[in-house]
C-alpha cells in the first residue's frame, strides 16, 4: 500500500495520526501499540472537527498534568520544546532510544519510531550545537512526542503502508514561545528536519509545520507529487488551530501502487575493507533507519588481494543525503558513489491472515490483478514462532496454507 500526504494546512504529529485513523487505522489497535511502552500520564481520544469545508478527525492526547497548556499551533505536539537536562524533568534522546529498543513494539513500528526520534534529536542537536544523544525533551513534550510518533508509526504499520510521498509543505511565519523564549517560525529544528524536501510559503501566520511533524516527514516520507496508484481510501486529520484563512487539515490518500510503476531512486555504493562481520547488521539497520528502501552487502576482492565488502543502498532522491551520511558514519568508508536510476515496482498491499499461531500479515505484489509475489511478513512469523517454540518456517508455511484456504486469489508462481 502506498500513500500520498497532502499537507493542505501543514502537518503535525497529531494531525497525521488523525488522518491515518480517519483512513481506517483502528484507534484501539493504535493505542494498544503505544501502551506497550509503559509510558503513563496520558490518555487519547478522537473527535470530529470542522475545518473550512472539511469534516475531519482530531486526535487528542490529554495529559494528567493539569498545569500543562498546549501551544496553539497546528498540532499539540511539542517537538520544539527541547533543552538541556533540567534535573529530572526531561527525557534525553538516549533514554527514549533505550525505551523504544527494549520495548515489545511491533518491529515495523519500532523501526519507524526510532528513525523519527533520531531525525528529531539530530536536528535539535545541530540547532543547539550538541550531540544528538544529549538532546533532552521536556517531560510533557516528551510524552506528547512519544505518543504522536509511536501512534503514527503504528497506524502506518496497521494500514500496511510502505511507501509515502508528501507534497510541498506550507511553512508559516511569525514566532512561538518555547523553552528558550520566543523563537522564529518555522522553528529551526523544523527547517533542519526538512533538508531536501519541497516547501512553500503559507498564508498562515503561525506554526503550520511542527518539528515532530517535520521529523515524521523526514524519517518516513519522500518529497514529490501524487504517485500513480489505484485509490482505495482517504482520511483527513484536523489540527488544533482553526484559522479563517485556510482549512487546517492534512489529507492522506491511500492506494495500491500502479503495476509496473517506475520510480526514480538513488543507488549508493561503497567498497569497505575495515568491517568485521558483526558490524554489518548495524550498518544495514542504520541505512534503513536513514531512509533506504533496500540495502545489501556483497563480498568482493579488492586491490592487493584484500577481501572486502561492497555496500549498496537504494533510496528516494530526498533521502540520499541522510542515507549517504549513514554509510559514511557506520561503513567506515572515506566516500561513496551515487547513481540515479529507475526502479520498476509492482502494485503492493498487505492482508492479515488468521493462523493457528495468530494474525500474520502477508505482503502481496500484483500486476493487472494477478498476484506475482506473496510473502508472509517475517517479523510476524518470528514473533509467533518464538511464542509457540516452533521453527519460523512452520509459521510461514501455516500462513500460506491459511491464505490459500480462504480463497486468497490467483497466484502466478
Amino acid at each position: 500500500m502506498r500513500a500520498f500526504v497532502d499537507p493542505v494546512g501543514g502537518i503535525a504529529g497529531d494531525m497525521l495520526v488523525a488522518a491515518l485513523i480517519d483512513a481506517g487505522a483502528p484507534l484501539d489497535s493504535v493505542l494498544a501499540e503505544v501502551a506497550k511502552l509503559g509510558v503513563t500520564g496520558w490518555s487519547a481520544r478522537v473527535e470530529t472537527a470542522w475545518r473550512g469545508p472539511f469534516a475531519a478527525t482530531r486526535f487528542i492526547v490529554e495529559l494528567d498534568d493539569p498545569q500543562h497548556d498546549h501551544h496553539h499551533g497546528h498540532g499539540h505536539d511539542h517537538g520544539h520544546d527541547h533543552d538541556h537536562d533540567d534535573g529530572g524533568h526531561s527525557r534525553r534522546w538516549a533514554d527514549i532510544r533505550v525505551l523504544l529498543e527494549g520495548s515489545t513494539l511491533t518491529e515495523g513500528v519500532k523501526r519507524r519510531a526510532l528513525a523519527t526520534f533520531g531525525v528529531l534529536a539530530a536536528a535539535e542537536g545541530r540547532v543547539h550545537g550538541m550531540p544528538a544523544d544529549a538532546v533532552s525533551f521536556h517531560e510533557v513534550g516528551a510524552v506528547d512526542s512519544i505518543v504522536d510518533i509511536v501512534a503514527a508509526s503504528a497506524a502506518l504499520d496497521l494500514l500496511g503502508i510502505d511507501d509515502i510521498v508528501v507534497g510541498p509543505l506550507p511553512l508559516g511565519s511569525g514566532s512561538v514561545v518555547a523553552a528558550h523564549g520566543r523563537i522564529p517560525l518555522p522553528a529551526p529544528a523544523t527547517v533542519e528536519c526538512l533538508r531536501g524536501f519541497l516547501v512553500e510559503g503559507s498564508v498562515a501566520r503561525g506554526e503550520t509545520v511542527t518539528p515532530t511533524g517535520a521529523a515524521l516527514v523526514a524519517a518516513l516520507m519522500r518529497s514529490g507529487t501524487m504517485p500513480a496508484m489505484r485509490v482505495v481510501r482517504a482520511g483527513t486529520g484536523a489540527g488544533t488551530w482553526d484559522p479563517a484563512s485556510h482549512p487546517n487539515v492534512v489529507r492522506v490518500i491511500l492506494g495500491d501502487g500502479d503495476a509496473g510503476a517506475v520510480e526514480e531512486v538513488i543507488e549508493l555504493r561503497a567498497e569497505v575493507d575495515g568491517l568485521t562481520g558483526e558490524a554489518v547488521p548495524p550498518l544495514v539497520d542504520a541505512l534503513f533507519a536513514a531512509g533506504a528502501v533496500d540495502a545489501y552487502v556483497t563480498p568482493v576482492l579488492m586491490k592487493k588481494g584484500r577481501p572486502g565488502l561492497l555496500v549498496t543502498a537504494l533510496c528516494a532522491p530526498a533521502e540520499s543525503r541522510a542515507v549517504g551520511d549513514a554509510l559514511l558514519r557506520h561503513g567506515r568508508t572515506l566516500g561513496y558513489r551515487s547513481t540515479s536510476c529507475a526502479r520498476v515496482v509492482l502494485a503492493r498491499r498487505h492482508e492479515s491472515v488468521a493462523t493457528e499461531f495468530g494474525e500474520v500479515r502477508v505482503k502481496i505484489g500484483e500486476r493487472e490483478g494477478t498476484i506475482l509475489h506473496l510473502a508472509p511478513e517475517f517479523e510476524d512469523c518470528a514473533r509467533h514462532a518464538a511464542a509457540a517454540s516452533v521453527p519460523v518456517v512452520e509459521v510461514m508455511a501455516a500462513t500460506l496454507l491459511a491464505w490459500s484456504a480462504r480463497g486468497g486469489g490467483s497466484y502466478s508462481r
